[in-house]
């Protein structure tokens, strides 16, 4: 995979998700047995290297980053609009409960 949004965004995910390059580090050791340096973190998040596709859906899983086309996506559209795992459980919440829907688009005041 060969794309330089991807040392952006992954940076970008893991301060979303408030971790430090050393958590990550411990993360992929306990959780997925993945043995890396921060050093080589900070590689993935400059671009200098990418992760293998393993550590790679792994760190989307450890970044809560549930659909991967639309974070890394090439379009424009989602380079310019991505969406926190918080965000997307308010969005799914939303569309769960149509009984509300009116009542929070007047609170929002969306037409």
């Amino acid at each position: 995979m060969k794309n330089n949004q991807i040392g952006i965004m992954l940076k970008k995910y893991r301060k979303l998700n408030a971790l430090s390059v050393n958590d990550v580090v411990v993360e992929l050791q306990e959780k997925y047995g993945v043995t890396v340096a921060e050093k080589t973190v900070y590689g993935w998040e400059s671009n200098q290297a990418h992760p293998t596709s393993d550590v790679f859906v792994a760190l989307c899983d450890i970044y809560k980053i549930n659909n991967i086309a639309d974070v890394f996506s090439n379009t424009k559209e989602a380079k310019g609009f991505p969406i926190t795992p918080e965000e997307r459980h308010i969005i799914e919440q939303y569309r769960s409960m149509p009984e509300i829907q009116d009542v929070i688009k007047r609170i929002l005041q969306v037409n």
